[in-house]
């Protein structure tokens, strides 16, 4: 018998997996009872596979396509012929449930899974059984036959022994020695005593022995003991053998070390319950604690709370010490949570640096808030990794059963929904549930479905404010600002829905729309104006990132805009958070003759090292020091300080917020170059623009 060939990607893709389109939505998947699978494969319409969104992580924008859906670090592929045991490792060092698998031409095949594996390593130990019976059959009918016996003995995976009907040992085979130890010369003759491990008690061989004269067969588990002294397990099976008369003649113990398959199970069903990383219950085992929980407090009517917690900032740490440092803080903050709390308690990683922590058995509101505000101080001090000392600090939402909630997913809901709270409040501290809250959260998710309609719906539009020279009066640049007025004519101030999509990965979208907007509206201002008009563009944070300067060069392009009479604007902050792909933005937009300006001046870091090492070739003050220019001394000197600091670095100086023609003056005495303000022009549509600038040509 051929050894058994190791199992392969293919041999265990997961039957749990649908089929969607790069535009369709989980809300509308979901609904269909025959499309709900926990994880997705997105394709293109040229049905390209693009990768795969966990259906958990899709319930929580369910009104986003799928393709906005894949914003995580999608895993390699594994291919089809890929063994199961490089598979494993892969889900366990890249912590996810799933991966995709490809045939050897890089089509899709399917979805590989933990619990894909496990069920297909159960499924072929229930075909190994069924191997061995067909053998046992073999055996019975070809005992006699010693030289066709003797050759299925030394082939047989399994283990064989062959006694008499008074139990001496009368044949073993190559895979009996190899298992317990003992050459077939030790082994024959002796009776099966000889691999007693002393783990069974008289009870369990006499009901044994009774199941094979009443049944005529006996299997299950047993331990027996190696020559060595090792004590292992295995799958036996015991048989008798009848002669032509009906008599027993032969017993036949067929047997197969499941060491293997059991730590194999072992590990499997830690993969199943426990992170990875941190060896803390993962989102599986505490919804199933969760539920108990529950149950529990509903028969026994007792209270418990819900902790939901969150790291702040680790995506700053993430992004500027690298995932390996951050991978050894959220170990670190693993365990200090798990040695502050009692051994009733739970403590889970949900993901990243999420965490919940379950609190069995208190009541009072006071017990909960000494907890939460422990686990606070706690975090608070800082986390020493190598030899680098890291304060990380953490927020915390807080539900109640039964007052929040009587069900795992509620409490989790409004747990995350006082977070949100916690955050808002400050950060570095805990909140307690209301439906107030509750509330608040509902509309926020209503605002951020109206935000992706107004994309959808043209409700969006481009405001243009001049900047004017000061030395003649001319305009030479326009500022776009972003406006958006809903259907019943009310304005949505700024800054609350752009905050809104940095926080919700929509700001990409929402910078390629202005860009675009901005490139397909430049060219009838710049005709207007008759001059090489600069037009002016704020860039988030979140915008920065590799490959960024391309992107925006490529839609310039696109839409026949020089980069020329482009002004990129960005704050103080976005240029100080030291992101990725900083430098080459600007360089490379500085290349192709755009300019570069730092937003709101004054405000941030005022990091004059900055301004020398980066490629800025505009400055633009606050309006914060321009309102009290006439009235204020101070300000005035400020101003006049940051006009030569930039001239000496050879940069172009404008002033925000300029409200009077006593402001203007004054910046024009100061030296400053440009301004804008609302007594040049408030922020006006696109046609207002164009007759201001055909009226100053």
């Amino acid at each position: 018998m051929n050894a058994v060939p190791p199992l392969r990607a293919c041999d265990l893709l997961c039957p749990r997996w649908h089929r969607v389109e790069a535009l369709e939505r989980y809300r509308d998947v979901a609904t269909d009872a025959q499309r709900q699978a926990p994880v997705y494969a997105v394709f293109d319409e040229a049905g390209s596979f693009l990768g795969l969104v966990e259906a958990r992580h899709a319930a929580v924008f369910p009104g986003r396509v799928f393709a906005d859906l894949i914003v995580r670090r999608q895993p390699l592929p594994v291919s089809a012929d890929t063994e199961i045991d490089t598979v494993l490792e892969r889900l366990q060092r890249e912590g996810v449930d799933h991966l995709p698998v490809l045939e050897a031409d890089g089509r899709f095949m399917g979805v590989v899974s933990q619990l894909s594996i496990f069920t297909g390593l159960c499924a072929r130990e229930r075909a190994l059984r069924a191997e061995r019976e067909r053998l046992i059959e073999r055996l019975t009918c070809e005992l006699e036959h010693r030289e066709v016996a003797s050759s299925v003995f030394d082939g047989m995976l399994e283990g064989v022994m062959v006694t008499d009907d008074e139990q001496r040992i009368l044949l073993v085979n190559r895979a009996f020695a190899d298992t317990t130890g003992y050459s077939a010369e030790e082994a024959i003759g002796q009776t099966p005593r000889l691999l007693h491990s002393g783990r069974h008690g008289p009870e369990f061989y006499r009901e044994m022995w009774r199941l094979i004269d009443t049944e005529g067969l006996w299997e299950g588990e047993i331990r027996n003991r190696r020559k060595n002294g090792e004590i292992y397990p295995e799958w036996l099976r015991i048989q008798p053998v009848l002669d032509t008369a009906g008599q027993r003649r032969y017993y036949v113990g067929i047997f197969s070390d499941i060491s293997q398959h059991q730590e194999m199970r072992a590990k499997l069903l830690h993969l199943a319950y426990y992170d990875v990383l941190t060896g803390l219950p993962n989102r599986q085992l505490l919804m199933d604690r969760l539920q108990q929980a529950v149950a529990h407090g509903q028969r026994a009517h007792e209270a418990f709370a819900l902790l939901y917690l969150d790291l702040d900032r680790f995506k700053d740490l993430n992004d500027t010490r690298g995932h390996r440092f951050g991978d050894q803080v959220l170990i670190a903050v693993a365990q200090r949570l798990s040695g502050a709390l009692r051994t009733s308690d739970t403590v889970a990683r949900l993901g990243g640096d999420e965490f919940v922590i379950l609190l069995n058995d208190v009541r009072q509101d006071a017990a909960i808030a000494e907890t939460a505000q422990k686990v606070l101080d706690l975090l608070a001090q800082p986390v020493e990794i190598g030899n680098e000392r890291v304060y990380v600090g953490a927020s915390l939402g807080i539900a109640r059963f039964p007052e929040d909630g009587q069900d795992p997913d509620t409490l989790i809901m409004k747990a995350d929904a006082a977070l949100y709270r916690a955050k808002e409040d400050g950060r570095g501290r805990y909140h307690f549930h209301s439906d107030l809250l509750h509330d608040r959260l509902r509309q926020r998710i209503q605002r951020v479905q109206a935000l992706r309609q107004a994309l959808e719906l043209g409700s969006l539009w481009l405001a243009w404010q001049p900047q004017v020279r000061l030395a003649d009066g001319r305009i030479v640049g326009m500022e776009a600002l972003l406006r958006w007025t809903e259907a019943d004519g009310t304005s949505v101030k700024p800054d609350e829905f752009i905050g809104l999509a940095e926080e919700t990965g929509l700001i990409d979208t929402l910078g390629d729309w202005v860009l675009a907007e901005i490139a397909r509206t430049g060219q009838g201002l710049i005709a207007a104006s008759c001059i090489d008009l600069r037009l002016g563009v704020n860039l988030s944070a979140l915008q920065i990132k590799p490959g960024a300067a391309d992107r925006l060069l490529r839609m310039l392009q696109l839409h026949g805009l020089s980069a020329r009479h482009l002004m990129v604007e960005l704050t103080e902050s976005a240029l100080s958070t030291q992101r990725e792909g900083v430098r080459p933005l600007l360089e490379s937009l500085v290349e192709a003759s755009a300019g570069v300006a730092v937003d709101d001046f004054g405000t941030g870091c005022s990091n004059l090292a900055m301004l020398k090492a980066l490629p800025i070739t505009q400055l633009k003050i606050d309006r914060s020091f321009v309102m009290d220019l006439e009235h204020d001394v101070n300000d005035r000197q400020i101003v006049l300080a940051m006009i030569d600091m930039a001239h000496a670095l050879g940069l172009e100086v404008v002033a925000e917020g300029v409200e009077t023609a006593e402001q203007a003056q004054l910046l024009q005495t100061l030296g400053c170059d440009l301004a804008q303000g609302y007594y040049f022009g408030r922020p006006m549509p696109l046609a207002h623009a164009l007759s201001m600038l055909q009226g100053s040509a």
